[in-house]
């Protein structure tokens, strides 16, 4: 039972990784052939919206999916009050929605959005329908099944949206992507997964999974509603082509600041959770991260931030060119973002998530200030009030790692460094060639590895040790 419960995990492990890593890839490339045929201001009718639906998914979901996988023995009672509960309160979101989309296009100032909302509102209905499904998949560990309906949405939905695109619906190829990919998702859920709801609601089931996820409902309504707020600013006090300039600079720089460190502290997590009782090996393996990460983000944004324009212009076109001073900024700002999680998740392996979830509400709220007043410095002053949140928020993680890990902030400072300095060496020479960007790329990373090598980094060790690992696995 145990070596089954065992492979079964390692299998999920698997197929998580390369869901993450496909879908990836699949959604940068996507990116670049709409970016081709749609314009910044395209993106930026969708984009004043994401704050909408990620918070009606929010407020569906109430943690319930998170309870249920926590739930030690969640009856057929518990699944289908939930299933019930998502359901009906997802129809009165849409509604919502749908009567305040007037509103919503008055305050923007952009009549087409009353039509956009209307639409993309069904995707809430259809996420509620399979939240579920989901749950009970992850339960029974089959993260394959999750993948390949993933996988299948959204290729389906994104060969809708480009067909769409080159046939002139503009913005409406991006709702039609978002509605179609969730709609796809949940059809193919429901057909692979054999359950189904019996025809009950229990309210003392609802109430003793609310205890648990009323918590997680909170910190979870906060985050999204902080995070997807620059949008709303940018939407009403610039316009919906900044906006969309804002949205093509952000998926870019989420390839190096977010997806590659995820993936990586996917890795290191599970380690953590072992070692939290002995936290000499801990913090070894803390500092082992900061390094690996550092090594591999810090190279690529500072590369990045030289050869942004020719960059831009090869993926897209001049229509995105002005989206690279915002590009720029927030790869500077990527610097401390990639650090967030390592802290993050350490302190949460020692079992400190409600510490976490305290904090959270001063650093999501240190965002909103940051954004207001960073907004009446035109767009890039609105892109430094991001990066100063950043750097506040590795700060705090940073110091919760001192006070609870026993890692202080000179021992993170000295595992960064030498990545640090090992890529400026080589910036400052690229940034005096006149060759091709992507020849100038080559170069810098062959002087980086060579600089990595040659000095002796520990980080070097590291990386045998994590591949020794995963060979080992």
């Amino acid at each position: 039972m145990v070596k089954s419960l065992g492979r079964k995990a390692i299998s999920g492990t698997l197929w998580t990784t390369a869901d993450r890593l496909v879908s990836m890839v699949l959604q940068f490339a996507v990116n670049l052939v709409l970016a081709w045929v749609l314009l910044p201001d395209d993106y930026g009718v969708v984009g004043v919206l994401v704050i909408f639906i990620a918070v009606s998914n929010t407020l569906i979901d109430g943690g319930f999916a998170s309870a249920l996988i926590q739930h030690k023995n969640p009856t057929q009672e518990d699944y289908s009050t939930i299933f019930f509960w998502n359901t009906g309160f997802s129809l009165f979101c849409y509604l919502v929605l749908f009567f305040i989309s007037p509103l919503v296009a008055g305050f923007f100032g952009m009549p087409m959005l009353k039509d956009v909302l209307r639409v993309m509102g069904l995707s809430v209905v259809a996420s509620a329908l399979g939240q579920v499904q989901i749950v009970r998949l992850k339960r029974n560990l089959e993260f394959g099944t999750i993948a390949i309906v993933n996988l299948t949405s959204y290729i389906v939905s994104a060969a809708i949206g480009v067909y769409m695109a080159y046939n002139g619906f503009s913005y409406w190829s991006l709702v039609a992507m978002t509605v179609v990919n969730q709609v796809m998702m949940t059809l193919l859920y429901w057909l692979l997964a054999k359950w189904r709801p019996s025809a009950v609601f229990s309210v003392k089931s609802f109430k003793q999974l609310f205890s648990y996820a009323g918590y997680l409902l909170a910190a979870g309504f906060l985050q999204e509603t902080c995070k997807h707020l620059q949008g709303v600013i940018i939407g009403k006090r610039f316009s919906e082509t900044q906006l969309g300039l804002y949205t093509q600079a952000s998926k870019l720089d989420q390839v190096t600041s977010y997806a590659v460190p995820q993936a990586l502290v996917q890795v290191l997590f599970p380690l953590f959770s072992n070692l939290q009782d002995e936290r000499e090996r801990f913090q070894e393996m803390m500092e082992m991260g900061i390094r690996v990460i550092s090594a591999i983000v810090f190279p690529m944004l500072l590369i990045l931030i030289i050869v942004a324009d020719p960059l831009v212009l090869a993926l897209y076109h001049e229509a995105w060119t002005p989206c690279v001073p915002y590009f720029r900024i927030l790869c500077v700002g990527g610097v401390f973002v990639c650090l967030q999680n390592v802290n993050f998740y350490a302190v949460a392996a020692c079992g400190y998530s409600k510490t976490l979830f305290n904090w959270s509400f001063y650093k999501w709220g240190m965002l909103v200030v940051l954004l207001l007043i960073g907004m009446f410095f035109g767009m890039q002053g609105l892109m430094w009030s991001i990066v100063l949140s950043n750097i506040n928020i590795y700060l705090v993680n940073a110091v919760l790692a001192r006070k609870y890990v026993g890692f202080a902030l000179s021992r993170q400072l000295r595992a960064l460094l030498p990545p640090l300095l090992a890529g400026a060496v080589p910036a400052l020479l690229v940034y005096f060639l006149d060759w091709h960007w992507l020849l100038e790329a080559v170069v810098y990373a062959v002087v980086y590895v060579a600089i990595v090598f040659c000095s002796g980094m520990k980080v070097v060790k590291d990386f045998k040790f994590i591949i020794s690992r995963f060979l080992k696995k």
